[in-house]
């Protein structure tokens, strides 16, 4: 089992004993639904209701071994965006990211995960092909983050209609709380699914 593996288990596990409702997105989600890929942390939407909320949940992570590399806020809405995670006794420094207000649709994320095994014995919530999409057009940047366009190729390439209807409703959303940092979304997406790559 290699470090990022180990760290999805440990925190799938965190995350549960502290009772916070979370799935996965990012590379490992995109690996289950699309198309396996190399990756160095683990990333997790998780569903809370304020920022006290997110910070509780950080504060139980913490306590069960975890430490604060960063934080990041949503300067757009004034949020908790993002905490960077690792565990204390890692001796590869993996990292957790948990979203908590990135995309502003992180509790509809959460609703619609499905059950997924994605190691033996390791079943976890996943972010559907339809909020992977939406989610990876938000924070695409072909600069610091090259696999992001491959990703739109791999999810696009398995999305059916109601995958894209829900990356609609998704990049709608995120545009109407607020989150589009600037961004096109829906143009992006029409463009997506009339090329499959954006």
């Amino acid at each position: 089992m290699n470090s990022v593996e180990r760290s999805l288990i440990d925190a799938v596990g965190a995350l549960r004993g502290v009772g916070a409702r979370s799935a996965l997105v990012g590379g490992l989600a995109v690996s289950a639904r699309a198309e396996p890929r190399l990756t160095r942390d683990a990333d997790f939407a998780v569903a809370v209701g304020s920022d006290e909320d997110a910070e509780r949940v950080v504060r139980a992570l913490i306590a069960e071994g975890y430490a604060l590399l960063a934080a990041v806020e949503q300067e757009a809405v004034g949020r908790l965006a993002t905490v960077r995670l690792t565990r204390a006794t890692d001796e590869h420094s993996t990292v957790t990211d948990l979203l908590f207000a990135s995309s502003g649709i992180e509790p509809e994320i959460v609703d619609a995960a499905d059950d997924i095994e994605i190691l033996p014995g390791v079943v976890v919530r996943v972010a559907t092909i339809g909020h992977l999409i939406a989610t990876k057009l938000l924070a695409r940047d072909d600069r610091s983050r090259p696999t992001d366009a491959d990703d739109l190729r791999a999810l696009a390439g398995r999305a059916v209609d109601v995958d894209w209807c829900e990356a609609e409703i998704a990049v709608a959303l995120i545009t109407a709380r607020g989150f589009a940092r600037g961004r096109d979304l829906e143009g992006s997406l029409a463009q997506l699914r009339t090329d499959g790559a954006y």
